[in-house]
């Protein structure tokens, strides 16, 4: 059954919001962990995930650790493309070797890319900030395997704080990094999953990637090493509200950061001076971008312009200069690619 199938749901039901907790706290853990950490019954818990994953509310993926499969830098981008300009804009980057995530909105782009070299950097540089297409645009290049990407869509604190969970399991999870020991597997067993997965990650329906039972053993091996990550990632679209409460409004912080300061000092900022949970942050080069998620119409009693003013951009100045704000919604991002890692493995 598709989302198209059921009937539109207007909030969250208790249940809903625990077991979608649950499997973004608890994402590679088993069946009967996530059970348990929902606290819900079982027949309650297997309702809610069939729901939460036909309705494409939250989804599977597998992530490769960038620098074992030849992508040593990734790079995220905001833009705002010139309205004339913007369909050829999205099509150049969309065909941009590396590109995985593409949100197209109203109101500005986001965008993630693995980079294999300098010079693969250089041509994205030109690209994603080409003065002809945009009217203004961000970006910064990481290297993941130093510790630059410390939060990689990783929804979990969020959730756990508008559920009114205190402390977290995993969250910030950043890009794989693997492990030292021993020698590198070589690609293939990668690939093949990659390509076994894609055909059910571009499809319409649900993206459930541990209903798959079995992993072989040269791909669950990949997974013990770190070199790839089974993750939760909440969809793109409008997920909807639990206890009058929404988090359909994407808010995207960039800046040049302060000498000596990393990715990791922004996270602890948010988290401890402003109570706030970024889903992406990233550090690298001298810039940061930071991708938060909020309400898109607040109740008169909660103004999250307010919140963003008084909170979060005080603790963020000590740290960032130069600081711009991208907006938009989670109605009306249209996902030109949507963590597609599967096309790493068919750059030449």
């Amino acid at each position: 059954m598709t989302a198209a199938s059921f009937p539109p749901v207007m909030e969250l039901s208790r249940s809903d919001a625990a077991t979608i907790l649950a499997f973004l706290s608890y994402g590679e853990a088993s069946e009967k962990d996530r059970l348990r950490s929902s606290g819900t019954s079982r027949t309650s818990y297997h309702e809610s995930r069939r729901r939460i994953y036909d309705h494409r509310w939250i989804q599977d993926r597998y992530v490769p650790e960038p620098r074992w499969v030849g992508f040593p830098h990734v790079a995220f981008g905001l833009s705002r493309p010139l309205a004339d300009r913007a369909d050829q804009y999205l099509r150049s980057v969309f065909a941009f070797p590396g590109a995985v995530v593409l949100w197209a909105m109203p109101t500005c782009v986001l965008g993630t890319f693995f980079l294999r070299n300098g010079t693969e950097a250089a041509r994205f540089s030109g690209l994603w900030s080409d003065p002809n297409s945009v009217s203004d645009s961000s970006f910064v290049v990481c290297d993941p395997s130093q510790g630059e990407v410390a939060a990689y869509f990783d929804y979990e604190g969020l959730w756990g704080h508008l559920s009114g969970r205190s402390g977290t399991a995993g969250y910030p999870r950043g890009l794989p990094r693997g492990t030292s020991s021993g020698s590198s597997p070589t690609l293939g067993p990668a690939r093949e999953l990659f390509q076994e997965v894609s055909g059910m990650v571009g499809s319409a329906g649900a993206v459930y990637l541990h209903r798959s039972s079995g992993l072989r053993r040269s791909q669950r091996l990949l997974v013990e090493k770190g070199l790839i990550s089974r993750r939760v990632f909440l969809g793109p679209g409008p997920v909807p509200g639990f206890g009058g409460r929404n988090m359909n409004r994407l808010l995207f912080v960039t800046g040049s950061m302060a000498p000596g300061s990393h990715a990791r000092d922004l996270l602890l900022a948010l988290t401890t001076a402003a109570g706030a949970f970024p889903y992406l942050v990233a550090a690298g080069g001298g810039q940061a971008v930071i991708g938060f998620l909020g309400q898109a119409d607040p109740p008169p009693q909660a103004n999250a312009a307010s919140a963003f003013g008084t909170l979060i951009l005080p603790a963020l100045r000590p740290l960032l200069t130069d600081i711009k704000v991208f907006q938009g919604d989670t109605a009306t991002i249209v996902p030109w690619l949507d963590h597609r890692y599967e096309r790493l493995f068919s750059v030449a």
